[in-house]
């Protein structure tokens, strides 16, 4: 009878062992999880951010002709008729002494 005993106390604590393992590498892993959870979001808030931007920028392009003239000149270096154009150069480091 002892040894019945004995052979089911020793079955339920292997049977029990996986389960208490799992448990362990379960925080571990849902730690993890949480972590990467995080920065998913974090990187996500800066993409909604990035977006509100791009979609303000679309805004002032298809309703503010000044934004389109902006564009064109720093952009594109595009002039407007009858305007007169000066490039100058800078002398660079060497040139200056």
């Amino acid at each position: 009878m002892n040894r019945i005993l004995l052979a089911a106390l020793v079955a339920g604590i292997l049977a029990l062992w996986p389960e208490r393992m799992e448990l362990w590498a379960s925080s571990e892993d849902l730690e993890r999880v949480m972590r990467e959870r995080n920065a998913l979001m974090s990187g996500n808030d800066a993409l909604r951010e990035e977006i509100g931007r791009m979609q303000a920028e679309i805004h002032a392009l298809k309703h503010d002709p000044r934004e389109v003239a902006r564009i064109a000149r720093e952009d594109l270096n595009l002039v407007r008729a009858g305007e007169v154009v000066f490039e100058v150069e800078r002398p660079s480091a060497a040139e200056a002494r």
